[in-house]
Order: C-alpha cells, then sequence, then structure tokens
C-alpha cells in the first residue's frame, strides 16, 4: 500500500537515515533530518485513508505505552549533596541528611532513585502499567552501573504486580550482537523468566543493523525508534510497524513500538511548550487510533530536582485516560497487535 506513494514510503523506511550524518553518540537525530514534520503521522494518517483500521477493544479509542529506562539507581555523589544541600535550603534538614546517610549506607529505603514502587503506585491510580527497562551491563561512559543480580527481589516485585521487566541495552551493545545477548541472558537469569522486548542505552540505533541484530537475537519488540532530541513521529507512524530493510528488500521479523515522547528531550524544551506538544501528540494518536509511546526515567521522580516534571507525569497520565487510552506495557501492545494485524 505505502509504495504507491514513494514519498510516503522513503520516510516509513528511513531512507535518508542509511546515509545520513551521525552523532557523538553514532545516532541520526531530528537535527539532520530532512523530514521536519514530526508532531503529525502522516504516514498513519495516509494508511488510515486508505482503509487500514485499528480497534482496541474494551472502549478504549488508542493505546499509550508507558514505559521506564533505569539508567541508574545509584545517585553520584555529586547529585547526593546538591540535591541535599537544596533540600537543608528549604529547611527540609532531616530529609537532606537522609540522602546523605543513605548514600553512605547505600540504604535503598532512602535512596530517591530506588522508586519503583513508587512509581507503581502512582500508575494503579489510574489503571495503568508499565515496562522498566533494565540494565545488565558492566560498561558505561558514565559509569551509571549497577549490579542486575542486587534488584531481583525489586524485578520479581515488579513483574509479580504486573508490570513488565524489558531489557536496557548498554551504551556499546547497540552494535555487539555478543554483548547483548550476554545481557539479555544475564538479565533472563535473574528475573526467571524469558525477556521479549528492549531499549538501547542513550537511544543508540543504526537502520536497518540494529533491527535485524535485535532479531536474531530473538527479540520480538524493540522501542528505541524515536528522537533523542525532538518529540513525535520519527518516520510519520503512530502504529507498531515491522521495518523493511531496503538493502536486503525485505521485512524484519521484529515489531518497532516507537517512542514518541521521552522527558529528557522536554526539559530543552521546557514545561509549558512541552505539555503543549505532548497534548498534540496525544491528540493525533487518539485521532488515527494508534499508540504514543512515553518514556519517563526512573530518576526523574526525584521531585527535589524534578517536581515540575512529575507532577506533569500525573497530569500526563490523567489526561490520557481522560481520552480513553489503554495504558499499558510495551509487552501488552507487542502480543495484541501481533495477534490482530
Amino acid at each position: 500500500m505505502l509504495k504507491d506513494n514513494q514519498q510516503l514510503f522513503d520516510i516509513f523506511v528511513a531512507k535518508q537515515e542509511y546515509s545520513g550524518k551521525r552523532d557523538k553518540h553514532g545516532r541520526f537525530i531530528y537535527h539532520f533530518s530532512n523530514y521536519k514534520d514530526v508532531l503529525i503521522p502522516i504516514v498513519s494518517e495516509y494508511l488510515m485513508s486508505k482503509g487500514f483500521h485499528v480497534e482496541w477493544g474494551d472502549g478504549y479509542k488508542f493505546a499509550a505505552c508507558l514505559t521506564h529506562d533505569v539508567d541508574t539507581v545509584y545517585p553520584s555523589w555529586r547529585y547526593t549533596i546538591f540535591s541535599s544541600l537544596k533540600m537543608f535550603s528549604s529547611l527540609q534538614i532531616k530529609n537532606g541528611l537522609n540522602r546523605v546517610i543513605a548514600k553512605v549506607n547505600m540504604d535503598k529505603r532512602k535512596n530517591p532513585f530506588w522508586n519503583f514502587n513508587k512509581i507503581m503506585e502512582i500508575e494503579k491510580k489510574f489503571n495503568a502499567k508499565s515496562t522498566f527497562f533494565f540494565k545488565a551491563t558492566n560498561k558505561d561512559p558514565a559509569n551509571w552501573i549497577y549490579n542486575i543480580e542486587s534488584l531481583k527481589d525489586e524485578l520479581e516485585h515488579i513483574s509479580d504486580n504486573g508490570f513488565e521487566i524489558g531489557l536496557h541495552g548498554g551504551y556499546y551493545s547497540y552494535n555487539n550482537p555478543q554483548a547483548l545477548q550476554e545481557e539479555k541472558i544475564r538479565l533472563e537469569k535473574v528475573l526467571g523468566k524469558p525477556i521479549v522486548g528492549i531499549r538501547m542505552h542513550y537511544l543508540r540505533f543504526e537502520v536497518p543493523y540494529t533491527w535485524r541484530m535485535l532479531k536474531d537475537i530473538g527479540f520480538k519488540y524493540d522501542t528505541t525508534f524515536g528522537y533523542p532530541d525532538m518529540p513525535g513521529f520519527r518516520n510519520g507512524m503512530c502504529y507498531p510497524f515491522k521495518p523493511y530493510d531496503l538493502f536486503h528488500e525485505e521485512v524484519i521479523d521484529i515489531l518497532e513500538i516507537p517512542l514518541n515522547v521521552m522527558d529528557n528531550t522536554l526539559f530543552h524544551i521546557g514545561l509549558e511548550k512541552g505539555w503543549n506538544i505532548m497534548k498534540k501528540i496525544i491528540d493525533y494518536t487518539q485521532k488515527y487510533s494508534g499508540v504514543v509511546t512515553i518514556l519517563w526515567h526512573n530518576t526523574t521522580f526525584d521531585e527535589v530536582f524534578w517536581g515540575n516534571w512529575s507532577k506533569i507525569y500525573n497530569k500526563l497520565l490523567h489526561y490520557l485516560a481522560e481520552k480513553k487510552a489503554w495504558i499499558t506495557t510495551a509487552e501488552d501492545i507487542y502480543k495484541y497487535w501481533s495477534k490482530n494485524f
């Protein structure tokens, strides 16, 4: 169907990314793109005009895929000191001291980044579930490393509550299949069951090689495909899709659930403008009965520095529920889409 419209087909397959520039992290970013109107899912719009129809059931108008990348669970000393000083300045002396004590004693109960239960409780109020992507690597350029084995109880608790655990592929693994395979096996061993989905750290991704590598390793879905420097629909799609490889002229058997909104990207845009962009993306996704994928890091739920963004997340969940979205995990989206489309 898309091949009847060459311009839209080229956008869908991300043709310009096959030979495009890369930033220092090896990513093709929005700044390098010739296709700038990414706040409108023009490919999905075209598909619907040609008769493609999506129904979600149970009265849902569209779907929202909630995700959290767990880059780190241990605040640095720099972060601990500055956040404690900020608390001291607002006369939260006890809470500030607790941060320092928690850092010294590695006390997870007072660790602001060990907040998975807090996140789940926020989402449960909206009858929502999410996917937590955990790292299982020992290498990171920013030294954001944790021992995944030490989180075994937390992972089991998250999973037992009906939320999903996925792999957050290491910074150096996006083009290293052996390293990524080892990370997958390591996380599965800790969790005690297979991992079906992934998002790469720093959104490091190379079309079409990363998709093919992930498929060969055994992942069923990926949700990395979004710009780090701009919210929106990177290839004009608000639907999950199986990527098309221009080199081999064939579909790659992995489902991409594209990323649309990331907190770190919005930080550079600002609260008010960021909120308006999120609403626009959600409204278009509802219009075309698609999937909006949202990434909010666990660190952003520390209200000392990110209080306004924690409030925005609650506002976001309220807006999604009000618009009658199915707010759920990436795995749920993968299973529903694979069964019905």
